[in-house]
Parts: structure tokens; sequence; C-alpha cells
């Protein structure tokens, strides 16, 4: 009965003392200098991420995490006049995975009735078997955006808390350095 209540206790303490769930980013390439792309190349990817939720809301002390979709902007070349064409794509996610769900275990069941008589005994039952929950994580419809800057007026982008300072460019490639 001791190791009964001790068992609880600790799976009390990690369903509450779990961390909030966060949200992470990932930026490709590496914010700096001297990177280059080009026409119809990725100027930045931001992936983003969070923790996999746990039966309390709370983070899955494992380290899971759900895809939350991304953010990318890639150099579509120069217009006729010299001037930058960019395109930036939002992808978002929902999902309703959990830790249950990803790490859960199926649920068995037997429910047995024996009958007993003069000639021996008989023995009869049912097995039941709950599949644990599913998850499911849908990718929603991309949010795409091409527009037009003036290399004359506008060096600097700020796109999803990533600023793009543009170094040099050409009909076939973009220069530049990242930052965040």
């Amino acid at each position: 009965m001791k190791s009964r209540s001790i068992a609880y206790l600790v799976v009390a303490f990690f369903i509450i003392g779990c961390a909030p769930i966060q949200t992470y980013e990932r930026l490709h390439p590496s914010p700096g200098p001297g990177l280059s792309t080009y026409v119809g190349g990725a100027v930045f990817k931001m992936e983003r991420t969070s923790d996999l939720p746990n039966v309390a809301g709370k983070a899955d002390i494992f380290g899971g995490k759900v895809n939350r979709g991304f953010t990318e902007l890639r150099y579509q070349g120069l217009t006729q006049d010299g001037k930058l064409v960019f395109r930036v794509t939002e992808i978002e996610t929902q999902s309703n995975e959990t830790a249950m769900s990803r790490y859960g275990r199926g649920v068995s069941s037997v429910n047995l009735n024996t009958s007993y008589s003069a000639y021996g005994s008989q023995t009869y039952g049912t097995a039941f078997y709950q599949p644990p929950p599913q998850g499911r994580t849908e990718i929603l419809p991309p949010n795409t955006t091409e527009f037009i800057i003036d290399p004359s007026k506008t060096k600097e982008l700020n796109i999803a808390g990533v600023r793009v300072e543009i170094r040099g460019f050409d009909a076939q490639s973009l220069r530049y350095s990242l930052n965040r």
C-alpha cells in the first residue's frame, strides 16, 4: 500500500512539475554575412515547433515536439526595371496530438464468468480492446505573397523577426546577410 502511494506521488509530481508549453524557432541558414542564393532559391526558412502537450496540458517530459509550420522567403529575380522580386510563404499547422496519442497504449479488459457444477467448471467471457487516441497534425493552405522592392530606396527587409540586408544582386543571384 505504501509503495502505491509513493508511485501516485511520483506521477503527480511529474504531471504538476512539467514546464509550460513553449514555441521554438529554427532559422536556416544561420544568421551572418556573406550569404547568397539564386533566382528561385530560399533566402531563409524559419521553422516553428512547440512542445508536445501531456495529459495535464504541460510540456512532455520526454521532449516531444509538434510541427507548427514555417515562414520562407525566396528570391524570384529582377523586374525589367531592375527591382527585386521576393515571395514569402507562411505555412501553419493545426494539431490535436498529445503525449497520450504519440506514446499511449491501448487498454485491454476481460470479463470472465465461471460456472461450477458436479461435472466440473466452465469459464466464458469477453475481451475488449480500446486503442490509444489518435493524434493528427494538419497543414493549412499556404499563405503566399509576392512583392517588389526598389533597391535604390530599400536595402533591408524585416520578415518573421528576421532582418535581411541586401548586399548586392544581379539577374541570377542575390547576396545578403541575415540577423535576428
